[in-house]
């Protein structure tokens, strides 16, 4: 199963979602076409799966790696920009793959699937707001922790549509790599954590 999954992700990354086949995926994967189809009942239901697999997978990464004090004893502009850097960094190489699931996501009918996988997406992005909750007496907010969500929520839209939907406009005014991408989007965070209004 593990290894049908990895292989329809390759595969979405590969051709992106409108080029996705169950016999291409099943020739990945080293299995028939048939042996796709008695495990999962359609490609939607097989893409399901690895999506639900793939954002399980980031949310035990994220478990892992970012404990609440993960940034204990360095300053907010520093915790910041390490998770600009990190945000940033979950898109290379993965742009196509993380493009089709926000495309899956926004025409999914299966509200099973789709509340899953936003409780997923909504579990991640509070283990980011734990992390930074430790510098609260730092916001200027009067309200901090809603300061924080809105900085990290601001931050991780403005990275995904750089990284997934690059628009026209910044690229012709304001090409950013990604270095830049992740100093300017912690620059961002900390002047508006900075902000009392």
């Amino acid at each position: 199963m593990a290894r049908l999954l990895a292989a329809t992700l390759e595969v979405i990354e590969a051709k992106g979602l409108a080029g996705v086949t169950v016999p291409e995926i099943a020739a990945v994967a080293g299995l028939s076409t048939g042996s796709v189809y008695r495990r999962f009942t359609d490609k939607d239901a097989l893409i399901r799966g690895a999506f639900l697999q793939l954002l399980e997978a980031s949310q035990a990464a994220n478990e892992a790696n970012l404990p609440p004090n993960r940034f204990q004893g360095l300053s907010l502009d520093a915790a910041l920009q390490a998770l600009s850097y990190a945000l940033v960094a979950q898109y290379r190489g993965r742009t196509g793959l993380l493009k089709a699931l926000d495309q899956f996501l926004e025409i999914q009918t299966d509200e099973v699937f789709q509340q899953r996988a936003m409780d997923l997406v909504e579990a991640n992005m509070r283990r980011l707001i734990e992390t930074l909750l430790p510098f609260r007496n730092r916001v200027a907010a009067p309200d901090p922790e809603r300061a924080i969500t809105y900085a990290l929520l601001s931050a991780t839209t403005l990275i995904e549509v750089h990284k997934l939907h690059v628009p026209l406009l910044w690229r012709r005014m304001l090409p950013l790599d990604d270095d830049a991408l992740a100093a300017e989007t912690a620059r961002t965070m900390a002047a508006y954590l900075a902000s009392s209004r």
